[in-house]
């Protein structure tokens, strides 16, 4: 599907906000800027012309085809006013550390279930499929989220989620990051997520473990650090062990360190979204990147969510 943008448009705060998308009209109108940057065209026939029914469904004044701005996407059949669905991008992606449904739930006024429901969707709208590549200087190591257990621990350990991590370097300051679960350490998964995630020719370093020895070498140059034998174990790959304590004291503080293994991606995904756009001079160009993305969403059902189903599958069938 062909990506579309509303050039630099959005609410620089949430007085401008709260003035701007007060009303269902305001909302819908942006969401047809989005849709029709350039103005209604049908997709059938390519018509221009068109009137608008009493449910804002958009129909083709030549074929009479119809058109809704928020079928077949996460707002598909929602019962709560579209404003709602508005203030909920809009905290979700301005607030520092993000929203958990409880908080969600006191914003809105609506259930548990809707607040809780509705984070799981947005999160499923933060990553762009086209998104470019990390470059430059990487650095690659796994950590583990979950609850103490007994046993062995690091990478043979058991209960706890694995998630690689790659982050950029610029000089001292950290560039962009990548984050996934992962089954296990093994060469396979490793190596995929490198390969998914990285662009070839990039310099990735990665501490000694044999998982990282079938990099590609002719893709990338790749160095190992052995952190046994370094002087300062933690600046050898200072990033992403940062990027490791940053992410687990968001799960800790935000989510009261509760969470299912099979959401974990999508509130990882959701803090690469946030961690990537730190820099951004506008809180509100944030909240127009999800509007975006959600305008290119596939529905998705609660029951599904609860299943664990990813929303990029539904969208690639």
């Amino acid at each position: 599907m062909t990506a579309f943008y509303i050039t630099e448009d959005f609410p620089k705060s949430q007085i401008e906000f709260d003035k701007r998308f007060a009303t269902e009209a305001a909302c819908y109108e942006y969401l047809f800027r989005i849709k029709w940057p350039n103005g209604f065209t049908c997709s059938k026939c390519g018509y221009q012309s068109y009137w608008i029914s009493s449910k804002n469904i958009y129909i083709c004044t030549r074929c009479e085809s119809q058109f809704s701005l928020t079928a077949d996407t996460i707002m598909h059949d929602t019962k709560k006013p579209i404003t709602y669905w508005f203030r909920a991008m809009w905290w979700f992606t301005t607030r520092k550390s993000g929203v958990n449904a409880i908080n969600l739930q006191d914003l809105l006024g609506c259930s548990y279930v809707t607040a809780w429901s509705w984070l799981q969707k947005l999160r499923q709208c933060t990553i762009r499929k086209d998104r470019e590549k990390l470059s430059g200087k990487i650095e690659v190591d796994e950590f583990f989220i979950g609850g103490p257990k007994p046993g062995k621990r690091g990478r043979g350990s058991e209960g706890k989620s694995i998630v690689v991590a790659a982050v950029e370097r610029k000089g001292r300051k950290l560039g962009r990051i990548r984050l996934h679960v992962v089954d296990d350490c093994s060469a396979d998964s490793l190596t995929a997520f490198i390969d998914q995630n990285i662009a070839a020719g990039s310099y990735v370093t990665t501490d000694g473990w044999k998982g990282y020895d079938s990099i590609d070498q002719d893709r990338y140059n790749h160095h190992q650090v052995f952190l046994s034998k370094s002087k300062d174990n933690y600046s050898a790959l200072s990033g992403v062990h940062l990027i490791a304590s940053l992410v687990k004291r968001i799960i800790i503080g935000t989510f009261q360190g509760r969470f299912e293994p099979k959401y974990l991606q999508h509130y990882l995904d959701e803090y690469v979204f946030r961690f990537n756009r730190r820099t951004s001079m506008s809180i509100g160009k944030k909240f127009m990147r999800i509007v975006q993305q959600v305008a290119l969403s596939a529905k998705i059902t609660c029951r599904q969510i609860k299943n664990g189903i990813n929303a990029d599958l539904l969208l690639q069938n």
